[in-house]
């Protein structure tokens, strides 16, 4: 759930979300009631460290008890949850915290979450978009960047060659210009 550790505007932009996913309940497990859980957490089981998870929709808290961990997905029982038809209702479920559940953040490390919808710009503070997604395929986080007027989507290493600051208060990430993506521009 952390970002690079090295480092919205556009009429300002959204303010941060409060409230975080951390996972989301995908399928269910064997027939005693237990889930798999997609963790949006740094390390899988970190999600069973929370206090306080719940459902945004429907206010029902969980408690989640660990039974197994794979790289970005856990096996996990949910107190109250006895069987497998129990277990199936939860199917797609959204689990969230608050945001004071959250760990302090070091200098230049930042949550996915807030770096969503933040302005892109160049150096020269040219607005290249806002910040859509953030995904990762093994080589690193990258951003999302969809520009406003022509909805045209780019992508950026969120990593300190092509970062140059990121303005958390202002909502400004100030990014190295990619020549591959003046070139597409053309």
């Amino acid at each position: 759930m952390q970002g690079y550790s090295g480092m919205k505007k556009a009429n300002k932009a959204p303010t941060i979300e409060q409230d975080l996913c951390v996972g989301v309940i995908t399928s269910v497990n064997g027939v005693k009631g237990y889930v798999k859980i997609r963790s949006f957490t740094e390390d899988s089981r970190d999600i069973c460290s929370f206090k306080n998870i719940f459902d945004k929709d429907t206010n029902t808290q969980f408690k989640i008890k660990l039974v197994s961990a794979k790289k970005d997905y856990i096996i996990a029982g949910i107190e109250g949850v006895e069987n497998r038809n129990e277990a199936e209702k939860l199917r797609n479920t959204k689990l969230y915290i608050t945001r004071d559940e959250l760990p302090s953040l070091k200098k230049e490390e930042f949550y996915h979450a807030d770096l969503i919808g933040m302005e892109v710009r160049t150096e020269d503070s040219i607005s290249l978009g806002l910040v859509r997604n953030l995904m990762n395929f093994g080589a690193g986080d990258i951003l999302e960047v969809q520009d406003l007027i022509t909805e045209k989507v780019s992508y950026y290493p969120f990593n300190k060659q092509f970062i140059v600051k990121v303005d958390a208060s202002e909502r400004i990430i100030t990014v190295t210009v990619l020549e591959e993506v003046l070139a597409a521009d053309d």
